[in-house]
């Protein structure tokens, strides 16, 4: 039996539950404002999940586990390339990870990506009874129930976190004087108030930390209850919240009907001229517009000083690219390690060239970097 519809109408409780109840094997297709999602069941039970959100590959889980470092990321995922292993069978044969640690957190992965869609405002979602997910991939055996409740939880709580942090331009600082008396803390709690300078918004953490978005709010969120932080400012100015215009211009974009796309941005910023998540597509509209192709294999350089960077006015994803920028990594390079699809890297890159902030060289010997780099 197929089942088709809008999120809205049917929540993810009620679906899961349906296709565990049924005992259903197939592939739940989520699709949400800018992402898309499959969630493979086999008899009622989650297998495993894909995710066009960059920020929950398995790479950047373990990069914010600490488990691996930028460049042995980007050497794997060379390799991977290469000879089309497993990302997680190429670390552990390096023994940089373990099995054990692999399913870990391949499982905790699967776990945050599905109770990311319960935060969903919009969207749409469609089963197809007796799919394959053809996912070369760890695969699991997860009970729906717990999932179904912990989600439903944390839309509890979002709901009550948006009342105190309203967006990702939220700005937080720490209470010195009330951290001191509570110490020791946390080892989560420690780590983002030292990164906490009044001036770092909400989104910039999610990004340095590479925690899901969820989690970071959570965590700031019992910190204010604690006294431990003061809101600066509150946020919520940027329109963060998908819309199904959104939905309309991505689903625009993939079909590469650019100008559509861009006219449905330009009436969404017209009435949201800060919304963040509509400004981010319209840059990587304009960008394939000009037909630009930027040459993945060009070198960035900085093109000014670090002091001058440092004051510079950049979003946190400019500020994330630029600062991976190390005058020996390939463009193509750092593209692997961002938790941001390809076409916006890309196209920051152009702006940030275009504002004088970068500048590219060509690769020595032909496009060939040095073996410590490869």
């Amino acid at each position: 039996m197929a089942l088709s519809g809008d999120l809205a109408t049917m929540g993810l409780e009620d679906i899961f539950q349906w296709l565990a109840v049924g005992k259903k094997t197939g592939v739940l297709e989520l699709r949400g404002s800018l992402h898309t999602k499959r969630v493979a069941f086999h008899e009622g039970r989650i297998t495993s999940i894909w995710s066009s959100d960059p920020r929950e590959y398995l790479g950047q889980y373990l990069l914010a586990f600490n488990r691996i470092t930028e460049e042995q990321l980007r050497d794997a995922l060379a390799t991977q390339e290469d000879e089309q292993q497993l990302l997680g069978r190429i670390l552990i044969n390096r023994q940089l990870v373990t099995e054990a640690e692999i399913r870990r957190i391949v499982q905790l992965k699967v776990e945050e990506s599905i109770y990311d869609t319960f935060l969903w405002n919009v969207g749409s979602f469609e089963f197809h009874d007796g799919a394959a997910s053809h996912q070369k991939s760890m695969l699991l055996s997860l009970d729906v129930t717990g999932i179904v409740l912990e989600g439903a939880r944390r839309m509890d709580d979002w709901k009550r976190i948006r009342k105190v942090i309203k967006g990702g331009d939220a700005v937080l600082a720490p209470i010195s004087e009330a951290i001191a008396e509570r110490l020791p803390l946390a080892t989560d709690d420690a780590d983002i108030l030292a990164r906490l300078d009044g001036h770092k918004r909400v989104d910039q953490l999610v990004l340095d930390m590479r925690m899901p978005e969820y989690k970071i709010n959570k965590l700031l969120f019992d910190l204010h209850e604690k006294g431990l932080v003061r809101i600066l400012n509150s946020g919520g100015n940027l329109g963060e919240n998908p819309s199904l215009q959104l939905q309309r211009a991505r689903a625009l974009v993939e079909k590469q009907k650019l100008q559509e796309a861009q006219e449905e941005l330009r009436r969404i910023l017209k009435d949201q001229p800060r919304h963040l998540d509509a400004s981010k597509m319209m840059a990587v509209v304009q960008d394939l517009l000009e037909d630009k192709k930027l040459d993945q294999d060009l070198i960035p350089e900085l093109a000014v000083s670090l002091d001058e960077l440092m004051t510079t006015n950049l979003g946190p994803n400019e500020a994330f690219l630029a600062s991976r920028v190390n005058g020996l990594w390939a463009i193509r390079d750092i593209l692997t390690i961002a938790p941001f699809e390809q076409d916006e890297c890309l196209a920051i890159f152009s702006k940030l060239i275009k504002r004088g902030i970068l500048k590219t060289t060509k690769p020595a010997q032909g496009g060939h970097q040095p073996d410590a780099l490869r």
